[in-house]
């Protein structure tokens, strides 16, 4: 795998952990396995992906709110 494939899968499960499809543990399984890496390492690397996807969407939730009210 790439180093741009494997922060792909990072995004991707970071995202998915966020909206609840994946539970944390396998989660940081994954990523461990991946980049060869202890647990609480990947638990840290997952919940920096998953403070992006938040952003992601305040960012998106602010856009709008600044399209609906701004007349």
């Amino acid at each position: 795998m790439t180093k741009a494939e494997k922060a792909l899968a990072i995004e991707r499960v970071g995202s998915m952990v966020w909206h609840g499809a994946m539970d944390m543990t396998a989660a940081a399984w994954f990523v461990a396995g991946l980049y060869k890496v202890d647990h609480s390492e990947a638990e840290d690397m997952i919940h920096d992906a998953m403070a992006e996807v938040m952003v992601g969407e305040l960012d998106k939730m602010a856009v709008k709110m600044g399209e609906k009210y701004d007349h």
